[in-house]
């Protein structure tokens, strides 16, 4: 696509996507970030803004989950990762579960998501280790 995955590294710290490691991945980032600054600067229709705005992004989106695909992980990193993707999972869930219970949420499409990424959560654990 645009970007090459030589100019980034995977977060690993600071939550999901890339990080710039030379000048060219910076300068990719301002390329992306600066026609919309210049758009929201000037007068122009509303509309024009928005579609522009989320064409941009959606180009961004693709081209940074395409370079992300293309950096190359060891065994040892992906391990760490699927382990802390795991644990953000289950942290998420909880926080959900918590605030529903909270707020007295009825709604059924939460409580489908949250019990449904449980079971799908536990039913790959088990088939994992059980493989």
């Amino acid at each position: 696509m645009i970007g090459n995955p030589k100019w980034f590294n995977v977060r690993k710290y600071t939550g999901w996507g890339l990080t710039p490691n030379c000048w060219q991945g910076w300068l990719y980032i301002i390329i992306f970030i600066a026609p919309i600054a210049i758009l929201n600067s000037i007068s122009v229709d509303q509309n024009i803004k928005n579609i522009f705005t989320s064409v941009w992004i959606g180009l961004f989106l693709v081209d940074v989950f395409h370079m992300m695909t293309q950096i190359k992980k060891d065994e040892r990193e992906r391990l760490h990762e699927a382990i802390a993707d795991r644990n953000a999972l289950w942290f998420i869930i909880l926080v959900l579960i918590v605030w529903a219970f909270i707020k007295q949420i009825t709604d059924p499409f939460i409580f489908i998501a949250l019990i449904g990424a449980t079971v799908i959560k536990a039913a790959t654990q088990f088939y994992l280790r059980d493989k």
